[in-house]
């Protein structure tokens, strides 16, 4: 692969820069102990999951959507026995998942400083804008990058205007990323390239198959990018 083209090189940034997937679904097991007299656990988190995929629609992405996607599944289930102990300790785990102790990833850093040299890095994450610059200035990665991209949906229109904004073509975005739907293919259906680094946990609504291009590398880890890149 040859890079001349690419004078950005765009990151996710929870699961590519830190660690965020395992925090939820250790918050979706904590929702199902505290249900787990009204129903087994595995229909609680699939009424969850579904309770989700109806709010992000209407309130996009993050632990708030979380927060109203548990309280409408605990209101399901629980019907009259709902109550504020339900409630308190619902809004609890949410509380849990947005505190979390901050995890980067492996080697993370060694990566972003060597292809700094080379290139402008930039990071392109979507969700709730307060609670994803909060997370982004607590990484401490701030130094390593020119700019941040917080997109409603990560969409092909999203990604677009990112281009715009940063005088760019759509294809000469480069995006590194372990979501194919949000990272990967919308890249890939506008003329982009994409890096595909997996992520051992992934959350269900951002699975689908890779598209078959020359333009999505697959790697296994994050620091296999700078034999790609540099």
């Amino acid at each position: 692969m040859t890079t001349p083209q690419f004078k950005y090189v765009f990151f996710d940034a929870d699961d590519t820069l830190w660690e965020n997937e395992s925090y939820f679904r250790e918050a979706e097991h904590k929702f199902a102990l505290l249900l787990s007299a009204y129903a087994p656990e595995k229909e609680i988190v699939e009424m969850l999951m579904q309770k989700q995929e109806d709010n992000i629609p209407v309130y996009g992405y993050g632990s708030k959507t979380y927060l109203i996607g548990m309280l409408d599944a605990a209101t399901e289930l629980c019907g009259e026995d709902f109550d504020s102990r339900i409630y308190r300790k619902t809004k609890q785990i949410i509380h849990d998942l947005a505190y979390h102790e901050f995890h980067l990833k492996e080697g993370i850093e060694e990566v972003l400083g060597a292809l700094g040299k080379k290139y402008r890095l930039a990071v392109a994450t979507k969700g709730d804008l307060p609670e994803q610059m909060n997370k982004y200035r607590e990484s401490g990665l701030k130094k390593y990058f020119h700019h941040i991209e917080v997109m409603e949906k990560k969409s092909e229109e999203d990604y677009l205007e990112m281009a715009a904004k940063l005088d760019l073509r759509p294809e000469e975005i480069l995006m590194v990323g372990n979501s194919v739907k949000s990272d990967i293919a919308p890249v890939i259906n506008i003329g982009g390239t994409a890096i595909h680094v997996p992520h051992e946990v992934t959350w269900a609504h951002e699975m689908m198959d890779i598209p078959d291009s020359d333009r999505v590398i697959e790697v296994k880890n994050i620091k296999e990018i700078l034999k790609i890149l540099l």
